[in-house]
């Protein structure tokens, strides 16, 4: 008996890192893609960040910090307004998952909808899909994972809808498939 309880703690120890590590992955069941994040080389927005938020630009959704829950923090904001925001990774990658980390104020549904296209060039874009059904709890951040599947494109432009106060972002990241 006591030596079973000397096992315990070992188990323990291997539950909570294999758990840690399995949560650090983008692979979902099914699906044997492997990932690496891509750094993005540029941010630029239709419509400027809006209220406090204005003197936030939206160089902070790509600096790799998350800001804390609640209203003042670095929240890049946009009060009932829709941007457009385009990101432009370098060069042509084959990306298949983007993440958006957001804050809801109002709703816990207030981030409707994100309509993503693609470009290889940055001057014409291609309608990829429209992706909905982003709940979360109010003042917490969350992220909206958005699985593109494989898109060979350069530039991403993110187009969101909101329901209730306007955008709250803190992050977008963009996951390339990897060899």
């Amino acid at each position: 008996m006591r030596m079973n309880l000397l096992y315990v703690p070992f188990f323990l120890l291997v539950l909570c890192t294999g758990t840690f590590l399995l949560s650090q992955t983008r692979a979902r069941d099914g699906d044997s893609r492997k990932f690496q994040l891509s750094p993005i080389v540029k941010v630029s927005t239709s419509k400027n960040p809006t209220m406090d938020a204005g003197r936030l630009n939206v160089n902070l959704l790509m600096d790799g910090k998350l800001p804390d829950d609640g209203w003042r923090s670095t929240w890049t904001a946009w009060f009932k307004v829709d941007p457009v925001v385009t990101f432009d990774l370098g060069v042509d990658k084959k990306i298949g998952i983007v993440r958006i980390y957001f804050q809801s104020t109002d709703r816990a549904d207030e981030f409707a909808e994100v309509k993503v296209e693609v470009s290889r060039d940055g001057k014409q874009f291609v309608d990829f899909n429209e992706y909905e059904g982003f709940v979360t709890e109010k003042g917490k951040g969350a992220w909206a994972e958005i699985d593109l599947r494989a898109v060979n494109a350069r530039y991403f432009r993110l187009s969101p809808k909101f329901q209730g106060w306007g955008h709250l972002w803190g992050e977008v990241e963009f996951w390339e498939i990897s060899k």
